[in-house]
């Protein structure tokens, strides 16, 4: 089987929902990771076969931002680009698209990757255009929509995240105090990372102008000092319900690339190897047991490349709620222990829709250099019902 390699990797900072980049729309945002990541290959874009990129909510226009993007970066016209949804694991469907078309022989290089910009998300009313008025002069927020209506209501019903994590609790007998200390935990490891620069190589600096001057975003603006106290005084989400804003993630907007090439291909070119996908898996299953998909889909990884969790040096996953990385933390048993989002997630960080798999891949190609580890296993659960992981190695 032809190896696919990464020869190229970039992410934007996350900026928290109508925080530090709500201003730059998805184009904008898409266009700086994908022009950094093909910077950092060492290549002219002209090589390249298609971009394949993806957007939960679609902001950006015209919607497909995988080609919009591409041109905004100024990259050559000529090679082709189109949009997924996968919802929260956008990134890593492309990802994995792209491995499979490669893999093929389709194609030979492709950049992937995801983008969010939940702070742009539009409102809409129902068919104006056929009959308004009164009854029908309703403002639909398609950034809650999007979350309730994942999976189909007539079948599982109206199920928000909160709705989802307050399910987990209860199934897995989570009392909230558990839930808090989790998620302060997860949120002072990021805040450490980011104290430490961990996270500094693998992102590129967005520039927009505030007041006709320029000002420069190199940060994530979500990892931020909590207290249990803090924590533990926010109210639930839900009436007797667990799940509150400080164990819930928080959503925000962001961008994430990656260069894929056959092996050939970047020997050809003289690229220099990040990192390699050594498996994949996709899996699916009841939308109110996303934990349970999320096992299953980390198991057919492993095996896909014949490997086990002691072989994994670290496990990055996306965390929709304390009690979900809690849940799939006890799943996983032993063998994952003390390498579960060792910088924190997306409780810290916040929940850029489809960038959100992009960034954890990024980071864990930088990681892994860093720390001269070789694997890494990344997984996001995503609304509707579906599980993506991606295991790479240096």
């Amino acid at each position: 089987m032809q190896e696919v390699v990464i020869i190229g990797a970039a992410r934007t900072p996350f900026g928290l929902y109508k925080g530090s980049i709500a201003d730059l729309r998805s184009q904008d945002l898409a266009a700086s990771s994908m022009k950094e990541a093909v910077i950092r290959a060492g290549i002219d874009s002209s090589q390249l076969d298609t971009s394949i990129f993806s957007e939960s909510i679609q902001t950006s226009l015209p919607a497909n931002v995988g080609r919009h993007g591409w041109l905004l970066a100024g990259l050559d016209e000529n090679p082709a680009g189109y949009t997924l949804n996968a919802l929260c694991a956008g990134a890593l469907e492309t990802m994995i698209s792209g491995f499979s078309k490669i893999v093929a022989g389709e194609y030979q290089s492709i950049l992937a990757g995801g983008v969010e910009t939940n702070s742009q998300a539009p409102y809409y009313i129902e068919h104006p255009r056929y009959n308004f008025g009164p009854h029908n002069f309703c403002f639909h927020d398609q950034r809650v929509e999007i979350e309730t209506n994942a999976q189909p209501v007539e079948i599982y019903g109206s199920q928000s995240a909160a709705d989802i994590a307050d399910f987990i609790a209860r199934n897995y007998g989570l009392r909230r105090a558990l839930l808090d200390e989790y998620a302060l935990d997860s949120k002072s490891r990021a805040v450490e990372a980011v104290k430490n620069g961990l996270m500094k190589d693998a992102m590129v600096a967005l520039t927009k102008k505030v007041k006709k001057k320029e000002v420069i975003v190199d940060m994530d603006q979500g990892p931020v000092t909590a207290s249990i106290e803090e924590l533990m005084a926010l109210p639930s989400i839900n009436q007797d319900g667990t799940a509150t804003p400080g164990n819930t993630a928080p959503l925000a907007d962001g961008s994430a690339s990656v260069i894929l090439a056959s092996a050939d291909k970047a020997k050809e070119w003289g690229a220099s190897l990040m990192a390699s996908m050594a498996g994949f898996a996709i899996t699916a299953g009841n939308p109110k047991l996303i934990e349970r998909t999320t096992i299953k889909s980390i198991e057919k990884a492993l095996k896909f490349a014949n490997l086990t969790l002691k072989d994994v040096n670290f496990i990055d996953i996306h965390e929709p709620s304390a009690a979900y990385a809690l849940a799939v933390a006890e799943q996983l048993g032993p063998d994952a222990a003390g390498k579960i989002n060792v910088n924190g997630s997306s409780l810290a960080f916040g929940h850029a829709g489809a960038a959100t798999g992009g960034a954890m891949v990024v980071n864990m190609i930088y990681r892994l250099q860093q720390m001269g580890a070789t694997t890494g296993l990344i997984n996001v659960g995503a609304l509707g019902g579906q599980s993506f992981t991606i295991i790479i190695k240096r």
